[in-house]
């Protein structure tokens, strides 16, 4: 233990010791009607005894108890008129009852717990019963030492009862703590202080007073409620001094006896009592009040800081009649309304009547008053859990749409206090949802007016096409027979006019061709049926195709085909079709001098992922990397084409693509510029055993 705590036991205690002396002496020494003048000096020991126990605390309570006894015995034998053993006796009736009620204030217990907590009921109940077993044994002590007539026992039973229970209200509130410190400042204090003095001074000094003592009691409830509590129990320790002393000298409206002194004592007993009664609760109550007071602002205060600072969230508060109390930064934006003018107003009245309407239709309200319609969706919308958006007037007279969300706000009891209104507004929210959904209908328009005009597109192609094709044969068969001399010979300049003619008519039905190729792919009608067919007749088929442009060019050209069939499963006409683009672009894009080579040969032979693969390298001009991704794009011309003027639509690749993924193949390109390019058709290869 702390040296300097012992030695401040020690000194209370040693006081308080001088105090139970003081007080038995007095008693002892009084030459007036015994124990009745006796009771009132004796009025505060049951409260020092018991102070002495709880300052001392636990560990020396023997100690404290043999000096209590020691000292109060000595103190009675010394000045009494009674033997030893009767000054022990009457050490007894102090000590038990103070033993007593520092058991049930322990530190730890119950009584002490709910008094730190500012409940007193606990507290009252412990010195009651103190009191109560003072005065059972203060009548056992007077009747074995003969102090007083057996008659008068009774009375003087309720006398020390009530000293003992008013000692304790008064001194052990001292002892115990957690009332605060005296404020020694405040003009408020200072003033109630002189005010109590005068009046105490005014009822009990006089010899003879008018019964005014009443008086004391609201001044001593002006310090109950506006100093602390300890300052309130100091008070009622000098008012009870004051009021013995002078009772005990005469004075004062309890000073005039009579023939009736123990009367007096009672009275004086009572009067002490009910100011421990009416400022103990008092005191304790104002400071419980106070600290959650404190609490219940500083929550409030931090609750609204968090509201206020929620600037994109609307929280409105209302009465249970709908009246704003409280508005946020974030309902002041919304709304268009400082917060002081929301605060007041009637939330019924931030919608239009239309909306109200609307609202109530939706949840099946049926109310014509505006008032009463608003509060039926009210209650509808919170019976049903939702939030709902609601249109609401800001200030200026313009409209915002808020999502908002209701709650309900009860007291302890369940009864309905408020209500709560959280949300955000959805204005803009909802603009750019209007503004996308008009983009995404246009969208949908257009996409319809795009398919309308592919089809029309595939449709004209289609039409076209197939118109072209009959002229187109006739002129190209026509001029092969100019060209044949079957209508005569031909001069050098004529023989040259009709070469152009084929040379011409031949691009002209490749494009037909290709036209014709891509609408059939494009809407799934180019490969009806798959069967079973040999690759290599279908290279030799497009060999004969492509005879005629390679017979006018100087190019060395290579087919390599295995000596077994290649069996794949495809179109004849369309896989004829795309190794006819490729080897017409190997023709195109390599110069004179230079080498086609056209391969033929099977992959993984025997496996789910077998292919029949046809390869088409030259060692013409090569593709830039940067167009390498894009010569599969219908329309694509490279850059190194166009320079160069190399005659082409920009279809052949796109087709080979088209065909092989209709095959459930794939093809691939290798080229670098200058270096020649190598593409590669792959389709999947037919079950032979099938």
């Amino acid at each position: 233990m702390d040296l300097g705590v012992l030695d401040k036991k020690v000194w209370t205690c040693a006081a308080l010791t001088l105090v139970l002396v003081a007080s038995v002496s007095l008693g002892a020494l009084d030459d007036g009607p015994g124990w009745d003048t006796a009771s009132y000096a004796w009025w505060p020991v049951v409260g020092v005894a018991a102070a002495m126990h709880v300052v001392a605390g636990a560990r020396w309570r023997t100690v404290v108890l043999a000096v209590q006894t020691l000292a109060m015995g000595g103190a009675l034998a010394l000045h009494g008129a009674v033997p030893w053993w009767g000054g022990l006796l009457g050490s007894v009736v102090v000590t038990a009852p103070a033993l007593l009620s520092a058991a049930g204030l322990r530190p730890g217990g119950a009584a002490l717990r709910r008094f730190a907590d500012n409940e007193v009921d606990a507290y009252h109940g412990v010195t009651a019963l103190a009191g109560l077993l003072c005065g059972v044994l203060a009548v056992l002590a007077v009747a074995l030492t003969g102090t007083a007539e057996p008659s008068r026992l009774p009375l003087v039973g309720l006398i020390v009862l009530l000293a003992a229970t008013t000692s304790q209200l008064v001194v052990l509130p001292l002892a115990l703590g957690r009332l605060g410190s005296v404020p020694w400042h405040g003009g408020e204090l200072w003033g109630e202080r002189l005010l109590l003095a005068v009046i105490t001074g005014v009822v009990f000094v006089p010899v003879s007073a008018e019964p005014l003592a009443f008086l004391l009691f609201p001044v001593l409830g002006w310090a109950a409620l506006r100093a602390q509590a300890l300052e309130t129990y100091v008070q009622v320790l000098v008012v009870s001094l004051v009021v013995l002393a002078a009772t005990v000298s005469g004075r004062g409206p309890f000073g005039d006896v009579g023939s009736a002194p123990a009367m007096s004592a009672l009275v004086v007993h009572l009067y002490i009592a009910s100011l421990c009664y009416l400022l103990l609760p008092l005191a304790i109550t104002v400071r419980r009040l106070m600290v959650v007071s404190g609490q219940a602002t500083r929550a409030a205060t931090t609750v609204n800081r968090m509201l206020d600072s929620a600037t994109g969230t609307v929280f409105l508060a209302t009465d249970r009649h709908g009246v704003i109390t409280h508005a946020n930064t974030g309902a002041e934006q919304a709304l268009g309304f400082p917060a002081p003018d929301l605060v007041g107003r009637e939330t019924a009245y931030l919608h239009s009547e239309a909306e109200v309407q609307r609202q109530a239709a939706s949840l099946g309200v049926e109310e014509a008053d505006h008032r009463a319609a608003y509060n039926a969706t009210v209650q509808a919308q919170i019976a049903s859990d939702s939030g709902r958006d609601w249109e609401v007037v800001r200030g200026d007279g313009s409209t915002r749409m808020l999502s908002l969300h209701i709650s309900v706000m009860t007291d302890p009891g369940g009864q309905v206090v408020g209500y709560i209104a959280s949300g955000e507004d959805i204005t803009e929210r909802l603009r750019a949802e209007s503004a996308l959904e008009a983009a995404f209908e246009r969208e949908r328009g257009s996409v319809v007016a795009l398919r309308q005009a592919d089809q029309v597109k595939q449709e004209l192609v289609s039409t076209v096409s197939h118109e072209l094709r009959t002229p187109i044969t006739s002129i190209t068969g026509f001029a092969e027979m100019l060209a044949d001399g079957v209508l005569g010979d031909l001069d050098p300049d004529q023989a040259d006019a009709v070469r152009r003619i084929e040379r011409n008519s031949a691009r002209l039905r490749d494009l037909v061709e290709d036209l014709l190729t891509l609408s059939a792919s494009e809407t799934g009608a180019a490969v009806t049926t798959l069967v079973a067919l040999d690759l290599r007749e279908v290279v030799h088929s497009a060999h004969e195709a492509v005879s005629r442009p390679l017979s006018q060019r100087g190019l060395e050209v290579q087919v390599r085909v295995p000596d077994g069939p290649v069996v794949v499963r495809g179109h004849a006409p369309t896989l004829e079709r795309a190794v006819i683009n490729l080897w017409s672009n190997a023709i195109k894009f390599t110069p004179d001098g230079g080498c086609v080579t056209v391969t033929v040969d099977e992959r993984s032979p025997g496996t789910p992922g077998g292919r029949g693969v046809v390869t088409v390298a030259d060692t013409g001009m090569g593709i830039a990397p940067e167009d390498q991704e894009a010569v599969f794009t219908r329309f694509f011309r490279t850059t190194a084409a166009g320079e160069r003027a190399i005659q082409g639509t920009g279809l052949g690749l796109s087709i080979v693509a088209q065909i092989a993924h209709q095959h459930g193949g794939e093809v691939t390109l290798d080229s670098a510029p200058g270096a020649g390019t190598t593409v590669e058709l792959a389709v999947p290869l037919a079950d032979t055993d099938a």
